[in-house]
C-alpha cells in the first residue's frame, strides 16, 4: 500500500436534534486509501484504513460510514458495505440484540486496532467516469438516521484517451524503367537425330505459332522495346548423352535462327541455352503418377549416378514402367522454352500519364503515380486511389507500402494497413507509420517505443506523437480528493 496518508473527515452534525448532538464532535481518520483496477481492468479493489478511536459519537450514538460510487454523465451508482462506529452504550445493544443487516459488522470507538476496509467489485462500464464519496450519518438508539455532508474521495477517470494519428506520406521516387517478360514452352517435333526445323511436320505449326505469339504481344505494343530473347532447349533422356548435347544444341540454334529470321531481329538481342537431358522435367511428372514402382524410379532419378546408366538402370529393373515413360512422358521433356524480355517507355506527358493509368497503370513506374497525384486534391478518394494503385502495381515498392498502409489506418482497416507495412523497410517513415498503427490499435507502449525510434532516426514530427504517447500513459486516472494532513 501507498505511503500512509492521513486524512481527517469531519462529521458534521448542525441542525441535529441536541438528544443526538455529542459535546465532541465525531472524527473520520483514514490512515490509508487505495483504488486500483486489476485482471485487466474486469476488477476494481478499495482500500480504506479506518481509526475507530478518533470517532467520538458519544456513547448512546454510532457514526454510519458508507462508500458510494456514482457516475458522472448517468444515474448509476453503487453503494458499499457501511462501516459503522458505536459509542460503548449502543455497541453493546447491537452485541445483545443482534439487530444489525446480516453479514453488518459494528466496531466500539474505543478499539484501539485500524478497521482495514477492503472490498473488491466488478468494474462496470459507467464506472470510467465516476466519483467515489463516503456518505457520513449520525444514529442515536431509535430515533431516525441524521445525514451529514458526504465528503469526496477520490475522482476516476479510465475514458481512453482519442488518439488523433497524424499520418505521414512520403513522396514515390522509383523512376526505373518498367521490366517484364513473356514466356512460354514450344514442343517441336524434330526427325529421329536431326536438327533442323520442318514447319509442316507434325504438329510443329501449332507450336511455332506459340512462339510468334507472344512475341507478336510485346511487338505490336506500341509502349514496350524488346530487349532480349531467350531460348533454351530441352531433349529427353534416351539415347546416349554425347548425342543429346549434340541435339540440344543444334534444335536450339535451329529455333533460334528461324526466329530471329522471322522478325528480322538483332541478333545482339537473342541468347540461347540448352538441357541435353531434362531429368528435372521427369521427376516432376513422375510425383503426378500413379504407376508401380514409381517411387524406386524416383530414387533413381534423384541418385548420382551418370545420365546415361541412370536411364539403363530404370529400363533394366522396370522395362513396363519404362515402355509407359518412353511413350507418354519423354516425348513431353523434348521442348524448347522461350522467354521474351522487354520494357515500358517513359511516359513524359501528365495527360498521357493519365490515359495510361486509365487504361493500363501497370505500365506506370511509382514516380509516375505520384505526378498523377499531385495534380489531385490531397486525401480525396481520386488521390487515394492512386496510391493504392501504385502499392498494387509495385507490391516491393517501401514508398508505396507506406502510403497505401497510410491510407488503410485512415478508414480503419488495420490488417490492410499492417500488411503493407511488413514490407514497408525500416526507414523512419515507416517506423513512424508502425507506431501510428500500434497506437491506433491501442498499443500504447509498442507506439512510444516505435515513435522514439523513428525520432530518434532523425524524423522531428515522431518527437511530438512520442510526447502525446506519454501523456496518454502517463494520465492520471484515480485523483485522490482528500488532502493529507502532517
Amino acid at each position: 500500500m501507498k505511503a500512509l496518508k492521513t486524512i481527517f473527515v469531519s462529521v458534521a452534525i448542525a441542525a441535529v436534534a441536541p438528544a443526538i448532538v455529542a459535546k465532541d464532535a465525531a472524527t473520520l481518520k483514514l490512515s490509508d486509501i487505495e483504488i486500483a483496477r486489476y485482471d485487466d481492468g474486469k476488477r476494481m479493489k478499495i482500500s480504506l484504513d479506518i481509526n475507530p478511536a478518533d470517532v467520538n459519537p458519544g456513547r448512546d450514538r454510532e457514526v454510519i460510514f458508507t462508500p458510494v460510487l456514482r457516475a458522472e454523465c448517468s444515474a448509476d451508482s453503487l453503494e458499499l458495505s457501511p462501516v459503522y462506529i458505536a459509542g460503548r452504550n449502543r455497541y453493546y445493544h447491537h452485541l445483545r440484540n443482534n439487530d444489525l443487516p446480516q453479514g453488518t459488522r459494528v466496531w466500539s470507538a474505543a478499539d484501539k486496532g485500524i478497521i482495514e476496509y477492503r472490498t473488491d467489485i466488478d468494474f462496470m462500464p459507467w464506472m470510467q467516469n465516476c466519483t467515489i464519496d463516503m456518505r457520513q450519518s449520525l444514529s442515536y438508539c431509535c430515533d431516525p438516521m441524521q445525514p451529514a455532508p458526504e465528503t469526496p474521495l477520490a475522482r476516476l477517470d479510465y475514458t481512453e484517451p482519442v488518439y488523433d494519428p497524424q499520418f505521414e506520406y512520403v513522396a514515390l521516387t522509383g523512376d526505373e524503367s518498367i521490366e517484364r517478360s513473356a514466356e512460354g514452352s514450344a514442343f517441336i517435333d524434330f526427325i529421329v537425330n536431326r536438327t533442323e526445323i520442318r514447319e509442316h511436320y507434325r504438329g510443329n505449326r501449332a507450336e511455332l505459332a506459340k512462339i510468334i505469339s507472344s512475341i507478336d504481344f510485346v511487338k505490336n505494343d506500341p509502349d514496350a522495346i524488346i530487349t532480349g530473347i531467350t531460348i533454351k532447349g530441352y531433349a529427353s533422356p534416351e539415347g546416349s548423352y554425347s548425342n543429346n548435347v549434340r541435339l540440344a544444341v543444334g534444335r536450339t540454334e535451329a529455333l533460334k535462327v528461324y526466329v530471329r529470321d522471322y522478325y528480322h531481329f538483332d541478333p545482339a538481342i537473342m541468347s540461347t541455352d540448352y538441357e541435353p537431358e531434362d531429368w528435372e522435367g521427369l521427376r516432376r511428372r513422375l510425383l503426378d503418377l500413379d504407376i508401380p514402382h514409381r517411387d524406386e524410379i524416383l530414387s533413381i532419378v534423384d541418385s548420382d549416378l551418370e545420365p546415361d546408366p541412370k536411364n539403363s538402370e530404370i529400363q533394366r529393373r522396370y522395362p513396363k514402367e519404362y515402355k509407359f515413360l518412353l511413350d507418354s512422358i519423354y516425348p513431353a521433356l523434348r521442348h524448347s522454352d522461350y522467354t521474351v524480355k522487354y520494357k515500358i517507355r517513359t511516359y513524359v506527358d501528365i495527360e498521357e500519364l493519365k490515359q495510361v493509368y486509365a487504361a493500363n497503370p501497370a505500365n506506370l513506374r511509382p514516380v509516375d503515380f505520384q505526378r498523377i497525384a499531385s495534380t489531385l486534391t490531397p486525401g480525396s478518394t481520386e488521390y487515394e486511389a492512386v496510391f493504392l494503385k501504385a502499392a498494387e502495381v509495385h507490391p516491393t515498392d517501401r514508398q508505396a507500402a507506406i502510403n497505401a498502409a497510410n491510407i488503410y489506418m485512415k478508414h480503419g482497416k488495420l490488417d490492410e494497413a499492417q500488411n503493407m507495412l511488413d514490407n514497408a523497410g525500416n526507414s523512419a517513415e515507416a517506423t513512424y507509420s508502425r507506431a501510428t498503427l500500434a497506437a491506433m490499435a491501442g498499443d500504447l507502449q509498442r507506439a512510444r517505443n516505435l515513435f522514439d525510434r523513428a525520432a530518434a532516426d532523425g524524423m522531428e514530427k515522431a518527437v511530438a506523437q512520442r510526447d502525446t504517447i506519454d501523456a496518454f500513459v502517463g494520465r492520471q486516472t484515480v485523483q485522490y480528493l482528500i488532502k493529507p494532513t502532517k
